[in-house]
């Protein structure tokens, strides 16, 4: 659910709509970094059911899709602008770096875009505005572990330039460098970037107030994605899968590969909740059961969905959700009623931030033929994070950080 927040929210006018492949990296970094294995590629075999079921996914894939107006798989044969041209050379050099990886540095604006960027996304997660007092009091406070979210924030933006870093020097050992298309790629993001904000003059104010970078960094730092894309994509490729093993792990998580159930929820929020809301916990539970009595009596539940729901994935999904028994973006007791209700049962279940009114529509049965696919993409991918963690534990590979540089760029 955090993600879908912090995408979403991504639309405003205010903040970078960034190339697909920083938009994955900003991902990684909200999801606690590191290569993630992904559970979603799966089939379904109905028809109603088929457009929504990847609904984490595809979710997350629109809403990122509707961000970046030009996608690295959207363009073929295109070329560097000449002014573009210009902007690969120096940018960020001349400044000390923030750390260094296997003699590469991780420089300065690329961190201070980073971490802006994780910043910007969790301030707008929580509703806190930039600036104000309580943005200083969140970011100061100390949690359970004795880190303030500072802290945290500079580890997961650390983590994530280890892992860029060590792609980087992987990449150049073994040959593989970003060629004209890749760099005509970036040309073409940069410009409609530029389009979009009103011209390059206007793009470039907001890469400076608002992440504190120029023009060059944010090439270099497309550049430095782009390429541990590249490097990933590699790895990826000498990755097999015995057809034993997709059996096994099929037989071993039943509720991640099993039936799949179609619902629509509208979600009430109460104090507590990761984003704010003023109601208490009675008000939010009279507010639901009374809401769910309307949906008893007759009422339109996906007028009721647009009116009411505070779920912030309703303006991509309009409340509809396809899951398995082992989602982990739907609170336990919801997806334990989903699995035992029948096709048109609705009700009302208490989380601790908030009242699901839910409404199970299909249940969607799915056999080892259907899923097939998707776990071999799950344990390929699986065998790729277990291979960057050796990577970030290798010592030829360790970040050297330079801690008064560091502490310099809140």
């Amino acid at each position: 659910m955090v993600i879908h927040m912090i995408i979403r929210k991504f639309g405003r006018k205010n903040v970078i709509a960034a190339p697909a492949a920083l938009i994955l990296a900003l991902s990684l970094i909200m999801a606690g970094c590191g290569a993630a294995v992904t559970t979603d590629a799966v089939t379904t075999p109905t028809t109603e059911a088929a457009a929504t079921v990847q609904t984490t996914a595809a979710t997350t894939a629109a809403a990122t899709e509707a961000a970046v107006p030009v996608t690295t798989e959207e363009i073929k044969d295109v070329v560097i602008d000449a002014e573009h041209a210009l902007l690969r050379d120096g940018a960020g050099d001349a400044l000390p770096p923030v750390a260094q990886v296997a003699g590469i540095a991780v420089t300065q604006p690329e961190y201070r875009y980073m971490l802006n960027s994780y910043k910007s996304a969790l301030l707008l997660n929580t509703g806190i505005v930039a600036g104000t007092d309580e943005d200083v009091n969140f970011w100061n406070r100390t949690a359970a572990n004795g880190k303030t979210r500072m802290d945290e924030a500079r580890e997961r933006v650390l983590s994530e330039l280890h892992q860029i870093k060590i792609c980087e020097a992987l990449a150049e050992s073994r040959g593989i460098r970003l060629e004209d298309d890749e760099l005509g790629n970036i040309s073409t993001d940069l410009r409609a970037q530029e389009n979009r904000f009103g011209g390059r003059v206007d793009f470039e104010k907001i890469l400076k107030d608002e992440y504190g970078i120029t023009l060059s960094d944010y090439w270099r730092i497309s550049e430095s994605i782009m390429l541990r894309e590249l490097l990933m994509a590699d790895e990826m490729r000498s990755i097999t899968v015995a057809d034993g093993d997709i059996r096994a792990f099929y037989d071993q998580n039943p509720d991640e590969y099993g039936d799949l159930v179609r619902f629509k929820l509208i979600l009430l929020l109460m104090e507590g909740a990761d984003i704010k809301s003023e109601r208490t916990a009675e008000q939010t539970e009279k507010l639901a059961n009374e809401t769910l009595e309307a949906i008893n009596g007759g009422a339109d539940f996906n007028a009721l969905i647009r009116e009411k729901s505070e779920d912030p994935g309703v303006v991509q999904n309009n409340g509809e959700r396809v899951v398995t028994k082992a989602d982990p973006y739907i609170p336990g007791d919801v997806l334990e009623w989903l699995f035992a209700a029948g096709e048109g049962d609705c009700t009302v279940i208490e989380t601790s931030f908030g009242f699901y009114i839910v409404r199970l529509e299909e249940r969607v049965a799915r056999s080892f033929d259907d899923v097939k696919t998707g776990i071999e993409s799950a344990l390929r991918e699986q065998k790729l994070a277990a291979q960057v963690s050796e990577w970030l534990k290798d010592p030829a590979y360790a970040m050297k950080i330079d801690r008064v540089v560091l502490e310099s760029i809140a």
